[in-house]
This record gives structure tokens, C-alpha cells and sequence, in this order.
């Protein structure tokens, strides 16, 4: 069964580089960039060669927590880009999970990104060479069982985190931890910036090494510390731990594995009857009290607003758009005195984010792009209805943040150029998102996968979209923030100037914007549902 599974994933892997010439892109450049990588990592190892085993101890925890790190989030981020691992291929077949694991378990490490980082961990390893070859054997035992803890866990987190957000209850739990998370960290990570670096290298950095050493990350470096010291049954018994804590967690994934295969999608139909408000809004309109104009424009907003509320897809979304406003006021506000131009700018950059997340926000509507498109030429409505449940959320959320802001600043003088901004590159921003979404769509997960998965075959089509859209919503920003700038350098009063051009221009912009891409849409309606389809 080993040889079947590997004769499989190989054989799909060939014919998907030569469907899908991006695929072979990546795969160049990735190769390309790891040979790059290995004499940097050979200088590494050689540099750490020269230091006492304390040191080289404590840079090879750090390094194992760094790379394990990226092994757990990064995968998520991009499941798409190899799918050949997906258990859920073989659930047709009415294979047990104990025929298949095996093959897939060597699957995992017979990739490209395994190979490289199992030769940079036995690179490192090579530092150890100082203290005898009985060390240096326990200093490869750890790069064996960090590589595999990697490896390993990138398929649990994969695997769990496309299941856990297929629960209604689950992603709507999940939201509310990822929002106090957010809460709770923000103001940790300041406290810790403001400290200062020294404070941090050399208080907070060795206590978290300690601590990393109790865990199953930091064990198998511990190992080799110990073996170096000649403590030999610590280095045996933290070896053993860490070789336990692998078969935990290839459980773990064998055990989603078995599920995979009797549960081939991730679609959470609820338990609870709710209310419907599309079919309460159709039933009304029968009954004529919404027989006016805009009616479909408001059917489309009444669907969109539902998804942020239930779809997994908005809802990361909708964490997402405030990652970097948040990453910015956490890392510069402390840097750089605590500035007024850097609290008044976070708002605006909240703004930005919000309106150019949505550049693909017609794919996000796959599965009933086909209603609106025989329903009539409606281009035009469902592209102000699906801009209409943006703001409905956006507007308030960037009102309380430049409250927030223009209160912690203490400047309320710049309210007008505040305002005028963050109306200006909300306005904007949506516009180009508008026109993006219908110009240059590109295939999105469906409802009920994994939101953070990238589709098979669009990355190549959403990297020219996020160029385009993020340098074209970049361009008409930039005027709008002008005043603001000005309000803060020389004269408060200018601000009113810039409320009147933000409201004008991200006004006229989206209007105009969302006008053109109600045309596209109708001229491509076809071309567009299979482009994202």
C-alpha cells in the first residue's frame, strides 16, 4: 500500500506541473532560494561551533521553536498549493485508516520543503562535533525528531483547523478566542516593545529559553545538552519524551485521517432551525410590500451581511483586516516616542485594509453568483448590495477606531482630517475592490472549506490581483491622507478641507467604481462564474 500511495501522489504531482505552469514556478524558485539558504546555514553551524555548549544550546531552542512555528501556520495559510495529501482523495475507495497511514506517513516527509529543512537541522547539528561523537550522535537524534515534530505538526494543524471551522458553534468559539487573544496580546507585545531591547535580550529572552526547555520543542535540545555535560539518563529520558510526544501526535492525525475517510467534507449543516432573512425578504416581496426599485440590491446586501455573521470565510476575514493596524501601533507606536501622526494613522490603515481585503469578494460568492447572473442584467445592484454589507460593518468599526485614536492621541482638533481620511481610503479602497473583484476574479474556497486555503490554480491569478488591486487602491489613497498630514504638521483647520475631499472623493470613487464593475459583471457574467467556479 506504501508504494500505491507514493505511485499516486507522484503521478498527480507530474500532471499537475504540467497543467498548471505556476506550480513549476514555485517549485523552481523555491529550490533556487533553499540552495541559497545552505551556505548562510553552514556559516551558522560553523559560527556556533566556536561557542560553549550553553549557548549553542540555547540558539538551537530558539531556532527549533522558530521553525516549528512556521511549520504549524504557514501550511494552513496555504493547504492549496499540495493537495496530494488530502486523505479525503482515498475516502471513494473504502481503504482503513491502517492500510493507508503508512503511505502517507512517508508521503509527508517526501516533499521538498521536509528535505531542505532536514538538512539544515543536520547542518546545525554538525556544531556539536566539539564535544565528542557520542554527543554529536544525541545532536542528531534531535534533528531527526524536530524535523518530524515539523512535519507532523503541520499536518495536524491543517487538518484540525479545517475541521474545527466547519462547526457553526466551533468558528463562532474560535472568532471569539481569536478576538480576545487579539485583546489580550496587543498590549502585552507594547509592554514588552516598550521595555526596551535590552530589558527583553536579557530578562525576558533566557527565562522563555528555560521555560522552552520543559516543552516538547525545547526537550530534544535539552537532550543534547545534557549528553554534552555527561548526563546521560537526562539525555536518555528527554529523548524518549520527545519520541513520545511524535506518536501523539501521529495519532492525532491518524485519528482526523480515519474521520477524513467516512467524512469526506467539512460541511456543518446546524442542528438548530433559524430563521431564513433571504426567504423571509422573498416572501415579503410576494406579498408586494417591497415591490420597489433596489429590491435586488438589497436582497444581495441582506445575503452578504448573513455571511459575516456564519461563513468561516468572512469571519477570518474579518480578524484579518485587523492584524496589521494592530502589528503596527503594537511595533512603531513604542519605537518612535509615542507619536500623534503614528495613533491617528492606525485607523486609516484599518480603513485600507478593510476595503482592499474585499478584491476578490465576488469568488467569495461562488456558489450563488449563478442566481444573480439569470436573474436579469443586474450587475449594478449586486455590486452596490455586496459594497452595502461592507460598510454596514466597516463604517462603525472605523468610527470607534478613530475615536479611539484622535482620545489616545489627545487631539480632537484633527476629528475633520481624521475622518476625512479614513472616509477617503475606505471609499476608495472599496471602489478598486469593486472593480478588482469582477476584472480579475480568481477562484476562492468554498463555503464550508477551509478559509485559509488557497484554491488549486488560482495562486498564480491572485497574485496579479493583489498586485494590481493593493498598487491601484495604493494610488488613489495617497491624496485623500494628504490633508491629514498637513492637519498635523502645520494647521489643525485644514482638516476641514480634507473632510470635504475624503467624503467627496471615497463617495464619487466607490460610486463610479461600483457603476463600472455593474457593467463588467453583466458583459462577463458567463466568463465569471467560470472563473470562479
Amino acid at each position: 500500500m506504501v508504494a500505491t500511495v507514493l505511485r499516486l501522489r507522484f503521478t498527480t504531482t507530474k500532471h499537475q506541473l504540467q497543467r498548471e505552469w505556476w506550480r513549476v514556478l514555485v517549485l523552481v524558485g523555491g529550490a533556487v532560494w533553499a540552495a541559497s539558504l545552505l551556505p548562510s546555514t553552514w556559516w551558522a553551524s560553523r559560527a556556533l561551533e566556536q561557542q560553549n555548549a550553553g549557548v549553542r544550546g540555547d540558539a538551537l531552542a530558539a531556532i527549533s521553536a522558530i521553525l516549528i512555528l512556521g511549520w504549524v501556520v504557514v501550511p494552513v495559510l496555504i493547504t492549496g498549493l499540495d493537495d496530494t495529501l488530502d486523505p479525503g482523495r482515498f475516502s471513494s475507495l473504502g481503504v482503513a485508516p491502517r492500510s493507508i497511514m503508512p503511505g502517507l506517513t512517508v508521503s509527508i516527509f517526501l516533499t521538498l520543503p521536509s528535505a531542505f529543512f532536514l538538512i539544515v537541522l543536520a547542518m546545525l547539528a554538525m556544531s556539536w562535533r566539539p564535544d565528542g561523537s557520542a554527543t554529536l550522535a544525541v545532536a542528531f537524534a534531535w534533528a531527526a525528531l524536530t524535523h518530524a515534530t515539523m512535519v507532523l505538526s503541520a499536518r495536524v494543524s491543517v487538518a484540525w483547523t479545517s475541521r474545527v471551522l466547519q462547526s457553526r458553534r466551533a468558528r463562532e468559539a474560535a472568532l471569539v478566542a481569536i478576538l480576545l487573544g487579539a485583546l489580550v496580546a496587543t498590549p502585552v507585545a507594547y509592554a514588552v516593545v516598550a521595555e526596551g531591547l535590552d530589558t527583553i535580550l536579557n530578562i525576558d529572552v533566557p527565562a522563555l529559553l528555560e521555560a522552552l526547555r520543559w516543552t516538547p520543542i525545547g526537550l530534544p535540545v535539552a537532550a543534547v545538552s545534557a549528553a554534552a555535560t555527561g548526563e546521560w539518563w537526562s539525555a536518555t529520558w528527554r529523548l524518549a519524551a520527545s519520541l513520545a510526544w511524535i506518536l501523539l501526535l501521529h495519532g492525532v492525525w491518524r485519528a482526523n485521517v480515519a474521520y477524513t475517510l467516512v467524512h469526506p467534507t467539512y460541511r456543518g449543516g446546524g442542528a438548530r432551525a433559524r430563521d431564513d432573512a433571504i426567504l423571509a425578504a422573498a416572501k415579503r416581496s410576494e406579498a408586494g410590500r417591497l415591490r420597489r426599485p433596489g429590491s435586488a440590491q438589497r436582497a444581495v446586501a441582506s445575503r452578504a451581511r448573513r455571511y459575516w455573521f456564519t461563513d468561516p470565510r468572512y469571519l477570518s476575514g474579518l480578524v484579518s483586516v485587523m492584524v496589521f493596524p494592530a502589528l503596527f501601533f503594537t511595533l512603531v507606536y513604542p519605537i518612535f516616542g509615542s507619536p500623534v501622526a503614528v495613533v491617528v494613522a492606525v485607523p486609516v490603515l484599518l480603513a485600507g485594509t478593510i476595503g482592499w481585503a474585499r478584491h476578490n469578494d465576488v469568488a467569495f460568492d461562488s456558489t450563488a453568483l449563478w442566481l444573480d447572473v439569470v436573474s436579469g442584467r443586474l450587475g449594478r445592484e449586486v455590486m452596490r448590495g455586496r459594497v452595502a454589507a461592507t460598510l454596514a460593518w466597516a463604517v462603525p468599526l472605523v468610527t470607534v477606531a478613530g475615536l479611539a485614536a484622535l482620545g489616545l492621541a489627545g487631539r480632537w482638533d484633527l476629528a475633520p482630517a481624521e475622518f476625512g481620511a479614513i472616509a477617503g481610503v475606505l471609499g476608495t479602497s472599496l471602489g478598486v475592490s469593486a472593480m478588482s473583484a469582477v476584472a480579475l476574479p480568481y477562484r476562492a474556497p468554498a463555503p464550508g472549506e477551509n478559509p485559509f486555503s488557497a484554491e488549486v490554480g488560482s495562486v498564480g491569478a491572485g497574485f496579479l490581483a493583489q498586485v494590481v488591486s493593493s498598487i491601484s487602491a495604493w494610488i488613489v489613497a495617497v491624496p485623500v491622507t494628504l490633508p491629514l498630514v498637513a492637519a498635523i504638521r502645520w494647521d489643525a483647520r485644514i482638516g476641514w478641507l480634507g473632510l470635504v475631499l475624503g467624503l467627496a472623493t471615497g463617495v464619487g470613487v466607490l460610486v463610479v467604481s461600483t457603476r463600472w464593475a455593474g457593467r463588467l459583471y453583466d458583459r462577463k457574467s458567463g466568463r465569471l462564474v467560470t472563473a470562479v467556479a
